[in-house]
């Protein structure tokens, strides 16, 4: 009973989503619909350039800002290098200045003025190896992200040229979808099935026609007033008539004809006898 009631409210989601398929697919088939959706992804994929774009941006600001950082540690390493080197050089003065005062070597490593300087100097080159290995780091850096940075231009070029594809797409499938329609519109036209319900209605007034004609035929026979039927008839009549006619002087013709004529010599018999004198 409850796979009964299961299948029984699957198959009516599934007619119901069938329907709103159907419906989709015939809406899609609209020109409009089809131009909007193409304004909807081409809206979107114009807002994915736009925050590609910002991303290139911040990473080249980035890049920006590790290069000046690069320029300001050369210039400081420049800097403790000439620090680097006068501290030697003033090491060296100082030891010299002692060695012709007759102080001995050992002696001079301890003196405060040429500790001062050595300190100096492994301090300043200290500095500069730290400097240094941030330099290198920041070279590698910039020159990653320069690469990226490029690659990602690539990309969004290829964006761009994708967009204006879907641009030209959209104008070619409007275009296809307005002509397809109109020329199904012609062929309806050219086979009879038109939307103007001209065919239907001429053959409905044909049938019309015929069903009257038919009623008044049937009308003149019961009436007894088929007017063609009483010419057949008197057209016979005169037929019958004409042959009989033409039969009975064939057969009685002679002897019709004598009958006058004996009547007329009696008659003048009869005329001369009167005019006889008494």
């Amino acid at each position: 009973m409850a796979n009964g009631i299961t299948r029984f409210f699957k198959a009516i989601w599934y007619s119901i989503s069938g329907r709103a398929h159907r419906q989709a697919d015939k809406l899609m088939e609209d020109p409009d619909a089809v131009r909007g959706t193409y304004e909807d992804i081409i809206r979107d994929k114009k807002g994915n350039i736009q925050r590609y774009k910002e991303a290139i941006g911040q990473l080249m600001a980035l890049v920006e800002q590790k290069r000046l950082s690069l320029k300001k540690l050369t210039d400081e390493v420049d800097d403790l290098e000439m620090k680097k080197a006068g501290a030697i050089a003033k090491a060296k003065s100082t030891a010299s200045e002692l060695q012709k005062s007759g102080t001995a070597d050992e002696e001079i490593k301890q003196h405060p003025e040429y500790t001062r300087c050595v300190a100096a100097f492994n301090d300043f080159h200290s500095t500069l190896e730290e400097k240094n290995a941030r330099i290198d780091e920041l070279e590698e850096d910039i020159e990653r992200a320069q690469g990226d940075i490029e690659s990602h231009k690539a990309q969004i070029l290829d964006l761009q040229r994708d967009l204006e594809k879907i641009k030209t797409e959209q104008s070619e499938t409007y275009a296809d979808l307005v002509t397809a329609r109109e020329q199904e519109e012609i062929a309806d036209m050219l086979s009879g099935i038109s939307m103007d319900g001209t065919s239907a209605e001429l053959t409905r007034m044909r049938e019309i026609r015929e069903k009257a004609k038919g009623r008044s035929r049937v009308a003149q026979e019961l009436a007894g007033t088929d007017s063609r039927a009483e010419e057949d008839e008197f057209l016979a009549a005169a037929r019958e008539s004409a042959a009989s006619e033409e039969f009975d002087s064939l057969i009685f013709g002679a002897q019709q004809t004598d009958a006058p004529k004996e009547t007329d010599d009696s008659d003048k018999e009869k005329e001369s006898d009167s005019e006889l004198p008494l």
